[in-house]
């Protein structure tokens, strides 16, 4: 689990390159020139299957557009324990594809491939992690990319993203919830 190079094609790859700054040697700046919210790949990877998560929305490589944007495995051991801190979450809270709660504590915390069924679990596991990452790459890409056209509106935009972001945060809920889990 994040120990394998990282690629993504279609419109997705351009939403991500749309959203991080690019390395100095790719040449694709004119198309790729708007606000960036995420200083690296990695960053957004981090970040993006939460987003899609707390808005429920996942999704799948669309290839109906050319682009591609990826990873090498090196860049993830430098953030691993925040990838499998994120990855737990998703995975202890995603109701949707495991409604049994011992089976979704045990996929949170089982990262090593022992047998050919743990092997298929955490491969299942990472395509849900990675479909909230491409629902997320969405939302942000409608908040940040296509409704901004300016410094102004860009920063209106990030205001009112983060105020109705946290007005919808439920403070009670969610400390309830953790200490659900803590005892």
């Amino acid at each position: 689990m994040f120990d394998k190079d990282f690629r993504i094609t279609g419109k997705h790859a351009n939403y991500w390159k749309d959203l991080c700054e690019l390395a100095g040697n790719v040449p694709d700046r004119e198309q790729h020139n708007n606000f960036k919210i995420f200083s690296a790949y990695i960053d957004a990877y981090v970040v993006c299957p939460l987003i899609g998560f707390q808005y429920n929305r996942k999704s799948v490589i669309d290839n109906s557009e050319e682009g591609n944007a990826g990873m090498l495995a090196e860049v993830f051991g430098k953030r691993r324990q925040e990838l499998k801190y994120v990855y737990q979450i998703i995975m202890m809270l995603d109701t949707d594809s495991e409604p049994d709660e011992d089976k979704r504590l045990y996929r949170a915390f089982k990262f090593a491939a022992e047998t050919p069924e743990d092997k298929s679990l955490i491969e299942e596991n990472m395509k849900i992690y990675n479909a909230y990452f491409l629902g997320g790459l969405e939302i942000l890409h409608e908040e940040f990319v296509e409704q901004c056209h300016d410094d102004d509106d860009y920063l209106k935009q990030m205001y009112d993203y983060v105020k109705r972001f946290y007005d919808e945060q439920d403070g009670d809920a969610i400390r309830d919830g953790i200490n659900k889990y803590l005892g």
